[in-house]
């Protein structure tokens, strides 16, 4: 895949993504486009939540199966201190690309790289043993990530692609919170009601953050977007609402079913 095919097939698919009510992640069709990318045979969605509990789906879904119950058993228990990319990240807090062959030997010496290496023999698989790992999430919410694993080192360029890549998913993921958010807030008539009006799924999550009292700056940070992003989709609102203002596209939405209707939204809406 050259430069103009691999930025045509990301802003295909983003832009597809963005315009689909999605409240899950699209792991089988964000995981496989990552590992064409990077010219790697595998990656996986990594998901921990506060809890501990780990969603780990890797792509192709077959990759090492007759392994699945140790690879599982092993990223449950032993990863936090065998990983280095675990390592590094629970160490640092830091939400920021980063590969095996990077990660600072005070973090990862070199005895816990030659214990990498061999699991990796064993269990996960030699072919894999070099990772880049993409943080979209990262604090007390949860560690969520999307790892690419080939046998040779990212380039410079290749971490450069990542960091570009990394700021589209972290977006993305936000984007799918927040819709998940208003889906739940206001049931499962919203979704065709939105349709009907011509809201999509990024107009509904802006529409529900103004709704619980957002400025164009909050829900620019919420959404991992530039504020005249938010400024642009709020226009958008107005204009398929029918209204001026925020005040009125908040009451309008409530009368639609797209937000709760009021004695059941106690949120507050800044003017």
């Amino acid at each position: 895949m050259d430069t103009t095919q691999r930025d045509g097939a990301w802003l295909d698919l983003v832009a597809d993504l963005i315009a689909r009510p999605l409240t899950h992640w699209p792991v089988d069709r964000v995981v496989p486009l990552l590992v064409t990318t990077f010219g790697a045979p595998a990656g996986v969605f990594y998901d921990a939540d506060p809890s501990g509990a780990v969603d780990q789906r890797p792509w192709p879904p077959g990759f090492h199966a007759h392994a699945r119950a140790e690879m599982e058993r092993w990223t449950r228990e032993d990863a936090p201190r065998e990983h280095p990319l675990l390592r590094y990240y629970l160490a640092t807090g830091r939400a920021e690309i980063m590969q095996v062959a990077e990660v600072p030997e005070r973090i990862a010496d070199r005895r816990v790289q030659e214990r990498w290496r061999a699991t990796c023999g064993a269990v996960l698989g030699g072919e894999v043993v070099a990772q880049v790992s993409l943080p979209v999430r990262l604090g007390p919410a949860g560690h969520r990530a999307l790892v690419v694993g080939r046998v040779d080192a990212f380039t410079p360029g290749e971490m450069a692609l990542a960091g570009r890549l990394q700021r589209v998913l972290v977006g993305l993921d936000r984007q799918i919170a927040a819709h998940a958010r208003w889906a739940a807030r206001t049931g499962e008539l919203a979704v065709p009601a939105a349709a009907a009006v011509g809201l999509t799924p990024r107009e509904s999550a802006v529409l529900d953050l103004l709704a619980a009292g957002g400025t164009a700056r909050a829900i620019a940070r919420r959404l991992a977007v530039a504020e005249r992003t938010v400024q642009k989709h709020l226009q958008h609102v107005y204009t398929k609402l029918g209204v001026a203002d925020r005040l009125a596209a908040v009451q309008r939405a409530q009368l639609l079913g797209l937000l709760p209707p009021p004695e059941l939204d106690g949120s507050a809406v800044r003017t």
